[in-house]
């Protein structure tokens, strides 16, 4: 029954103050000192406590009496009795502190079964807060004051840039993934543990962009290197050297008393010049004497080279010795010549020298060291390739000197000169040439050097890899760059710059002047200019002109020849071979010089230039550097591009659309003040 009546006083609507409740129950517990039991409660159950709620209408609650009307308590006789039955449920809210001010959570969502007790509870304190403590009225002066302090502290602040890059900065230390930086845009560790990790990330970079550095130093400076190739060349692959044979003697002793007996005295001054290098005979204007004279006088008094060749043997087999030797202008005058290119191929515009009689036996061909053979061309065509390794595959030449036809000679004995060049060259006797003595037998050994590069250095800037390709170098009068070529052609270039000719062996085409008799001085002191300059840069300039820098580089692709030599004296006392021999034995121990011309070995190791330090090795070495030190690799390079452009474009984009989307959610999603709870009564 006590149970039963309880819960219809619970139903029942009274206007008692929840306040007043308070106060009246601490008061009875104080005086009567009984202690209520309370244990059939339960704390903030709804159902054992249910909570009274209050309808009351705004216009009451503006009433000055609405307090001592409305919330007046009823009788108190029920509490004398020993085991009371109250008539409302308590609940544990009246038993928090009174005099504690109002607190305001905002935002609460309340439970569905108290949500009506919550909003009418809400809606009657908040009413009597604002009666016992009225609104001041603002100062419109003061808010004013208040809005100008406002904007002086948002004017004291970082710029906003700063701060997005500041932040941007944390962001990026935070997920980058080099070591070191995420503990440094650590916040939560110390100052000191974030300056250790600065300082020690500061010092391994500086030590990586040190290595890194001596890298780029090392790819940028030195970027080439000449190796040997793993694969050797054969034989077939590339030519025989170019055999270029003059004889000492300049003048034919029969030719030179012929021309002292006659009466002609433009021989005479022409002998007089080719025996005596050092006269200063000069000629008149109108003695001048043309080329063409010259050039007959020189092949008169010049050994022919039938009369020079007595037996040559090339392939194992005797040829004939004119068909494979042609008559050749040089520095010494004139010579023979083997396996050379055709003067088409040689130079742009040849001179043609009809009177020399030049064939070839068979089909010449445009060859270079860089295009080489082709698998179309012939296996004769000249210039010629050799068979084989050896003796009997090599070229062998019985040289006759005719002592007895000495009348002047550019050295101080009997002999021969020789020089093996490339077949695309002009030789250069006078300066390269070895001797060949008569009455003995020469035994050359041939060995090639031949240069080639990858044509991967073609990147790389001349300058650095010092060489040149056939179609970076383009010359005036040679077909084909090499370096002895280039030499040749600076000095005939500058000849011409300061004497307007050029001498008779230097490179020229068919309207270029050859220097006479009185532009000899002024030839010979250019090409010594010349030569000064290309072998010693501080030498004095006897010209006082300004000489050309001549650039001439090797080749990329070029092939010289090395030579190693022996020799034994020829004696008529020993058996000889009877083709060698030439009259009588006596003869051929004082005039004849037999030389073998051949290689020893059937293949051969090249040259190669080649990348010393390539971009990819430059790339490689300085990633490991880096990821050794700071754990460095192209996605930490895309890190920082993605942080420097996408990630601020896309914090701009965002701060700029940031107050419009702030707006539309404080007007949707903030709650009214309506729906706000307050807690009267807090710890």
């Amino acid at each position: 029954m006590e149970d039963l009546s309880l819960r219809e006083r619970g139903k029942t609507k009274s206007n008692f103050n929840p306040w007043n409740d308070a106060r009246i129950l601490t008061h009875v517990i104080a005086n009567n000192g009984r202690t209520v039991d309370l244990s059939h409660l339960r704390i903030n159950e709804t159902d054992a406590m249910p909570t009274r709620s209050y309808d009351r209408n705004t216009v009451d609650v503006a009433n000055e009496n609405y307090y001592n009307t409305s919330d007046k308590p009823p009788s108190f006789d029920y509490l004398k009795i020993a085991n009371p039955v109250l008539p409302y449920s308590i609940n544990t809210v009246h038993l928090q502190n009174p005099y504690r001010p109002l607190q305001r959570l905002e935002g609460f969502v309340s439970r569905d079964n108290t949500k009506g007790m919550y909003k009418s509870q809400d809606f009657v304190l908040r009413s009597r807060y604002n009666n016992l403590f009225p609104k001041k009225e603002l100062n419109p002066n003061r808010d004013s004051d208040h809005e100008n302090e406002k904007v002086e502290r948002l004017k004291k602040k970082k710029p906003q840039v700063v701060n997005e890059f500041y932040n941007l900065l944390r962001q990026y230390c935070a997920n980058t993934s080099l070591h070191g930086l995420r503990y440094v845009g650590d916040s939560e560790l110390s100052l000191v543990e974030r300056i250790f990790w600065i300082i020690s990330f500061i010092t391994v970079l500086a030590t990586a962009i040190y290595y890194s550095c001596y890298l780029y130093d090392k790819w940028h400076g030195a970027p080439i290197i000449i190796s040997l190739s793993p694969e050797p060349i054969a034989l077939n692959e590339f030519p025989f050297p170019s055999v270029t044979i003059c004889n000492m003697n300049k003048v034919r002793k029969t030719e030179a008393m012929r021309i002292e007996r006659g009466s002609d005295m433009r021989e005479k001054l022409l002998m007089e010049d080719v025996c005596n290098t050092e006269n200063n005979i000069t000629y008149e204007e109108q003695e001048a004497i043309e080329w063409d004279a010259v050039f007959q006088f020189m092949l008169n008094v010049s050994q022919p080279c039938t009369d020079m060749l007595y037996y040559c043997v090339w392939h194992g087999n005797q040829t004939d010795c004119e068909k494979i030797f042609n008559p050749t202008l040089t520095d010494e005058g004139m010579c023979c010549n083997f396996n050379a290119v055709d003067k088409k191929y040689l130079f742009y515009n040849a001179r043609d020298w009809p009177i020399l009689n030049i064939s070839y036996p068979s089909e010449s061909v445009d060859w270079n060291a860089e295009k080489g053979y082709t698998s179309s061309m012939m296996p004769d065509v000249v210039p010629w390739r050799p068979y084989g390794a050896g003796l009997y595959y090599g070229l062998t030449l019985v040289l006759d000197v005719d002592v007895n036809e000495y009348y002047c000679s550019t050295t101080a004995g009997a002999g021969f000169k020789m020089l093996l060049h490339s077949p695309v060259e002009t030789p250069k006797i006078a300066d390269f040439s070895f001797a060949i003595t008569p009455g003995e037998e020469t035994r050359v050994i041939i060995r090639p050097r031949i240069s080639t590069a990858n044509p991967t250095i073609v990147s790389i800037p001349q300058r650095k890899r010092k060489c040149f390709f056939s179609a970076e170098r383009k010359l005036r009068y040679y077909r084909t760059y090499t370096q002895r070529n280039c030499i040749l052609e600076c000095e005939a270039n500058f000849t011409q710059q300061m004497c307007h000719c050029v001498q008779y062996y230097m490179p020229k085409s068919k309207n270029t002047p050859i220097c006479s008799k009185k532009d000899e001085q002024c030839a010979k002191l250019a090409r010594r200019t010349m030569e000064n300059k290309l072998y010693d840069e501080t030498e004095g300039n006897p010209l006082n002109v300004t000489i050309p820098s001549c650039n001439c580089w090797p080749g990329c692709y070029e092939i010289n020849y090395r030579l190693e030599l022996s020799q034994n004296k020829l004696l008529s006392s020993f058996n000889t071979e009877k083709r060698y021999v030439k009259k009588d034995l006596k003869y051929f121990t004082k005039n004849i010089a037999v030389v073998h011309l051949f290689f020893v070995d059937s293949q051969f190791t090249k040259y190669v230039k080649n990348e010393l330090f390539g971009f990819i090795d430059f790339l490689s070495s300085t990633g490991g550097l880096l990821g050794l030190f700071m754990g460095f690799s192209f996605l930490s390079v895309m890190e920082i591009v993605y942080f420097l452009t996408i990630r601020l474009v896309s914090r701009w984009y965002n701060a700029r659309r940031k107050p419009h989307k702030f707006t539309a959610h404080h007007k949707t999603h903030l709650p009214d003040d309506s729906k706000k709870v307050i807690y009267p009564f807090t710890n």
